[in-house]
């Protein structure tokens, strides 16, 4: 795992087993230069042809199938078309909720999950939400200069047919949005459908990770 930020390092990221990567002072990059900063990280950083992609406001509120996301980057290697498998319900519900519907848009299974087809022109293909990539794929879409809601808006417009967005009904990963725009920077805890434990948040707070 690698946690790509500003220097410098924090210092709970020295200390864990993940390696910590700098793009320098945040001041040299704008919200505008979100899509370079992620052209640098798949250049620099990422050396696997498939990668799970989360930012760092994410924050999971349930276990993780590891089983079912290994599954899945097996899928994602096999065809390379994949551009990515979106590993929460964000492609379930994006269509209305019509995909929820036992299936529609039903593609294929691998293992005991039920991939569903993200159509073309469905919005939001480029959803920053977490799911796995295929990094080839990936940097096909992405142009300097856009902010991280241009690139899931107006990337969505460069998606080719030839390029998969999928996503499954059982969502092996699930979190929360921590910062949300509307709010101002607040940091939410809960939401309609999902709330950070509180044991969870005791101990961070007890670590000086939040306040």
């Amino acid at each position: 795992m690698v946690v790509c930020g500003f220097s410098p390092a924090p210092i709970f990221h020295r200390q864990s087993a993940a390696s910590y990567y700098t793009l320098g002072k945040q001041s040299d990059w704008p919200a505008s230069r979100w899509s370079e900063k992620l052209i640098r990280i798949l250049d620099e950083v990422v050396v696997d042809d498939q990668f799970l992609l989360m930012l760092e406001d994410y924050w999971l509120f349930r276990p993780v199938d590891t089983h079912a996301v290994r599954m899945l980057f097996d899928y994602a290697a096999q065809f390379q078309n994949v551009l990515k498998i979106d590993l929460t319900h964000d492609r379930l519900y994006i269509n209305g909720g019509s995909n929820f519907l036992f299936g529609a848009n039903t593609y294929d299974n691998v293992g005991y999950l039920d991939l569903i087809k993200s159509p073309s022109g469905t919005p939001y293909q480029m959803s920053l939400w977490a799911g796995i990539w295929n990094r080839e794929q990936l940097k096909r879409v992405l142009v300097p200069g856009e902010t991280a809601q241009d690139i899931e808006i107006n990337g969505t417009r460069r998606v080719t047919d030839d390029q998969l967005v999928l996503g499954t009904r059982q969502a092996p990963l699930l979190h929360g949005n921590i910062y949300q725009s509307r709010n101002n920077g607040t940091p939410v805890y809960k939401d309609d459908h999902w709330t950070i434990k509180p044991d969870d948040l005791e101990f961070m707070r007890k670590e000086g990770w939040i306040e």
